[in-house]
């Protein structure tokens, strides 16, 4: 017996009485903006917009069905980080499962370190959850019907192509989901260049919702709440209530003339030229990597790639791995500078061999066969006159110099354009929670200061001469 769906809008009109009859007897409310995409079969579906929209209650109540009325179904459903699966889109599912009286039609485990798999009993159908930063999870895929990435966003074009090839299996109609907010979607991001300005932007189907399509919420409540989240900011609540793509320029920006239609472009590592990784050691949000290279002959400096070794990687020797993995990717075997915060560099107490940061993570690379030179200063750079010289570099090509940010940097990128300054011309770095962990961190700012340290010591020379012009330039203060 197929579903029968039943218009949102009209669903919440009903008596409560008539509402949960209805529920009980099988009928689906679905918001109505969703609704066409029911039975449709196309290969890419991008369901994205704002906060609250009910994009994820959607894809979930349409894969729950599929399970219990196709012959073949087998979707895997996870994120870009696989120990955020539990309590997002594997939750969903099962809270779905549940609220629609269906628990009775699937295994699946609720205990805290449970198995995430959930089984339609009756037909063997599945869901199994997957990370795209878990090699284990993504190396047991195997006839795949459906994948569902939440929070698509975060997910590269690498990643995107390999889930998307796996979509081969002939027992049924393939198809591939991806949700996300688009606060976070700036300019450049391949998603928007491939699905939304590029060739392939009529190869899928694509659906804007806002939480004004979601009858499951108060609306006006709902909407109080985000104007609140926007921190007063009417460019952040466009993109969070409205599903603008991203967020618009505020003021007080850090960087002031990094330009994304200037800066950011696709980047080809260089085989012929070394590589330079300049690292910040705070562990949260993560252990923050930048990767360079620099072409003196056209004073043309390039960030390459980006790591960030979140948990359980955001420690030395852990980052160190992550950072060896992608120079063996690319079977890269020459030097490499290390470059960083000075503060990385002070010995340790807690170690019982005093050794540093620095010292754990260029242990690891010499291990590996890297011939090492370390850059670390022994002060960090003045923020206000680093940033200063820097955004010279990217409003005018101080000295010459250029700098180019690979466009599949987006942590990079993103930090480069929220971070801000603040009256004293330094980096404003708000802290935020996290919900799982209760940890406290600076969300922005560490990528930012990865790119100073780098920046300043390799082009040394031309910031001592920047600083003394800048000394010579200010007005003398009269008594």
């Amino acid at each position: 017996m197929k579903t029968a769906t039943v218009e949102a809008s009209l669903f919440k009109l009903l008596p409560s009485e008539m509402q949960t009859a209805m529920v009980q007897s099988g009928a689906l409310p679905v918001n109505d903006i969703f609704l066409p995409l029911w039975d449709n079969r196309n290969k890419i579906n991008l369901l994205y917009g704002s906060y609250g929209s009910g994009k994820s209650i959607f894809i979930v109540d349409r894969f729950i069905t599929h399970a219990i009325e196709d012959k073949y179904f087998r979707c895997y459903f996870g994120r870009k980080i696989f120990d955020s699966v539990r309590g997002s889109v594997f939750k969903t599912i099962t809270d779905r499962i549940k609220e629609r009286n269906l628990a009775h039609l699937f295994n699946f485990s609720d205990a805290p370190n449970g198995s995430m798999n959930i089984v339609c009993k009756e037909n063997g159908n599945e869901f199994i959850p997957f990370g795209a930063n878990n090699p284990d999870s993504l190396k047991s895929i195997k006839d795949p019907s459906h994948f569902f990435c939440e929070e698509f966003d975060q997910f590269s074009l690498l990643d995107f192509r390999f889930i998307y090839t796996r979509l081969r299996t002939e027992k049924a109609v393939t198809q591939f989901y991806g949700s996300f907010n688009t606060d976070r979607l700036f300019k450049g991001h391949w998603i928007r260049r491939t699905f939304f300005e590029g060739d392939f932007e009529n190869k899928c189907f694509k659906l804007l919702s806002t939480y004004k399509d979601n009858y499951f919420i108060n609306q006006e409540d709902y909407l109080e709440k985000l104007k609140i989240a926007s921190g007063g900011s009417a460019s952040v609540l466009a993109a969070i209530a409205a599903g603008v793509m991203g967020v618009i320029r505020t003021g007080s920006e850090f960087w002031k003339f990094f330009d994304e239609e200037k800066h950011v472009k696709p980047v080809v590592f260089d085989r012929s030229s070394t590589v330079h990784v300049s690292l910040d050691e705070n562990v949260n949000p993560y252990v923050t990597q930048t990767i360079w290279q620099i072409n003196s002959s056209e004073k043309h400096i390039k960030q390459v790639h980006e790591i960030c070794s979140k948990s359980p990687n955001n420690n030395a020797p852990k980052a160190a791995k992550q950072f060896i993995e992608y120079l063996q990717s690319l079977n890269y075997s020459n030097v490499v500078y290390v470059y960083g915060d000075p503060s990385g560099a002070k010995r340790s107490t807690i170690d019982e061999n005093n050794a540093s940061f620095f010292d754990k993570y260029i242990a690891e690379l010499k291990a590996a066969g890297y011939s090492v030179i370390n850059r670390v200063g022994r002060s960090a750079p003045a923020i206000a006159l680093s940033a200063a010289f820097i955004n010279a570099i990217y409003e005018h090509n101080q000295d010459g110099w250029t700098i180019t940010i690979a466009d599949h940097c987006y942590s990079s990128i993103e930090d480069y354009i929220v971070v801000k300054e603040d009256e004293e011309g330094k980096m404003q770095k708000l802290k935020v929670k996290d919900k799982e962990t209760g940890v406290t961190y600076e969300q922005h700012g560490h990528i930012s200061d990865s790119k100073r340290y780098f920046i300043i010591t390799v082009l040394k020379e031309a910031f001592e001469n920047y600083r003394s012009r800048s000394k010579r330039s200010r007005p003398r203060r009269v008594n």
